[in-house]
C-alpha cells in the first residue's frame, strides 16, 4: 500500500493578514521540504483570533468587529487562491483557518479552508463556538472530503471537546481528522498546565475512540494576556502521539501507510476490537435527543 506524509504546524499568528499569509506560504514550503501530502495550519491563522476578554458594549469589541468586517474573505477568495498556487507547486493539500466572509461581510464564520492544487477541496464552519457568538456565526454542517488518499474531515478547536462530532465524521467514513486550533494555556508553565494538557488528552481520546488519524495544528505565540499551548501533533489510530512539536514555530511530519495502520488498529490494536463495528446505536438515542432544548408548551 502507498505511504502518505502527514504534517502539522505550530504558527505564530499576528493581527496582520499580509504577514500571516506570508507565514502560511513559508510553512507550506517547509512542509514540502518534508515531502508532505497534507499540511494542517492553525485556527484563524489568516486574520488572527479575537480577544474575548472584553464585555459587550466595549469599544474594543466594536473595533474587532470592524476588523473582521474588513479583513474576512469568502471561500474561495484571494487567500485561498494564493495557497492554491503554492499547493500546486508542491502537489499538496493545505488546511488553514480564517474568518470567512458571508452576507456581504455582515456574517462572519470561524472556518477552515482545505485547499489543493485544483482549488478548494472543502470548507468547514466551526460548530461549537458559543463563546465566540459576538463575532462569529455557528456552522451547521458536518461535511467530509475526498483527500485522494483517504476520506477526511475538518474540526476547529472546541469541537475536539465533543466526541459526538468526531464520531459523526467517522460514521461518514472519515479516517483522517484535520483539526485547526488556537488552544490557550492558563498561565505560563508548560510543564504544569491543565488547560493545555486537556487538548492533548482530548486529541488522543478522539483518535483512539474512532481508531482514526488526528492531526492537530495550534498557534504558539505568547501574548500579553494569553499564551497558546502549541504542541501541534499527529495522533495515530491507536491514540499514540507519533509526532509532536513543543512551543516553537515550525512543521513536523510523519509518514505511514494510513489505511494499513487503521486496519491494524481495528483488528489487532485494542484487544482486536473494532470500535465502530461494536457500536450499539439503538441505546444512544438520548445523545441526539433535542427535547430539553425546545420550549415547553
Amino acid at each position: 500500500m502507498a505511504e502518505t506524509t502527514l504534517a502539522v504546524a505550530n504558527m505564530v499568528v499576528t493581527r496582520d493578514k499580509a504577514t500571516n499569509l506570508r507565514t502560511i506560504l513559508r510553512l507550506v514550503d517547509e512542509a514540502a521540504d518534508q515531502r508532505a501530502d497534507v499540511l494542517v495550519l492553525p485556527e484563524m491563522c489568516l486574520q488572527g483570533f479575537a480577544d474575548f476578554s472584553f464585555g459587550l458594549g466595549d469599544e474594543r469589541v466594536a473595533e474587532q468587529k470592524r476588523y473582521y468586517f474588513h479583513e474576512s474573505e469568502p471561500i474561495p477568495g484571494p487567500s485561498t487562491l494564493a495557497v492554491q498556487e503554492r499547493a500546486a507547486q508542491h502537489g499538496m493539500l493545505v488546511q488553514f483557518g480564517l474568518a470567512e466572509r458571508a452576507l456581504h461581510g455582515n456574517l462572519v464564520f470561524n472556518s477552515t479552508a482545505l485547499v489543493g492544487p485544483e482549488g478548494v477541496v472543502g470548507a468547514y464552519r466551526k460548530v461549537h463556538n458559543p463563546a465566540e457568538s459576538v463575532y462569529f456565526g455557528s456552522g451547521e454542517r458536518t461535511p467530509v472530503f475526498d483527500l485522494g488518499f483517504a476520506t477526511g474531515a475538518s474540526m476547529i478547536c472546541y469541537d475536539l471537546a465533543f466526541p459526538e462530532l468526531a464520531r459523526v465524521f467517522a460514521l461518514q467514513g472519515a479516517t483522517v481528522l484535520l483539526m485547526s486550533t488556537a488552544w490557550p494555556m492558563r498561565g505560563r508553565d508548560r510543564d504544569d498546565d491543565y488547560h493545555g494538557a486537556a487538548m492533548d488528552l482530548a486529541a488522543r481520546a478522539n483518535a483512539f475512540f474512532n481508531q482514526s488519524w488526528l492531526l492537530v495544528s495550534n498557534q504558539c505565540q505568547v501574548e500579553e494576556k494569553l499564551q497558546y499551548w502549541g504542541h501541534s501533533q499527529i495522533v495515530d489510530p491507536f491514540g499514540t502521539v507519533v509526532a509532536e512539536l513543543a512551543d516553537e514555530e515550525g512543521v513536523i511530519s510523519y509518514t505511514a501507510d494510513l489505511g494499513e495502520e487503521i486496519l491494524r488498529a481495528r483488528t489487532a490494536g485494542f484487544f482486536g476490537l473494532n470500535l465502530l463495528q461494536d457500536r450499539r446505536p439503538e441505546h444512544y438515542a438520548l445523545v441526539s435527543a433535542q427535547d430539553h432544548y425546545r420550549a415547553e408548551r
